[in-house]
């Protein structure tokens, strides 16, 4: 299906818990990334588990948070993606963060910014 979106690279998905465990959507994201032109979808290992930034959470159990958010990065590089593409804002900020104080190359995007 030809959705009209194009994205020349690597990508995995990271599914916020609040869509996922809130709201219950996680099929569509999916269905969307798998019809954008030209991007290789790599299955992220064990996509289900949170980032670790949930609000205030980050803030309140830092520790907690912060090996949660090593566990999804190292997921993260397991995946091989170029681009981690997300559909929250706090998971997007989170990952970049640590993407960023690694030196990392890899870019997080908004489902929306790759879907444009």
């Amino acid at each position: 299906m030809d959705i009209g979106a194009k994205f020349s690279g690597k990508i995995t998905y990271h599914p916020s818990c609040h869509l996922l465990r809130g709201v219950g959507v996680d099929r569509q994201p999916r269905a969307l990334l798998a019809n954008i032109s030209d991007a290789e979808f790599h299955k992220l290992p064990h996509a289900e588990e949170c980032c670790g930034f949930g609000g205030v959470f980050t803030i309140e159990h830092p520790e907690i948070s912060a090996e949660m958010l090593k566990r999804k990065m190292d997921n993260i590089e397991d995946s091989q993606a170029d681009t981690i593409v997300v559909c929250d804002t706090g998971c997007l900020l989170h990952i970049y963060g640590r993407l960023h104080r690694q030196g990392k190359n890899q870019r997080v995007m908004h489902i929306a910014e790759i879907l444009a």
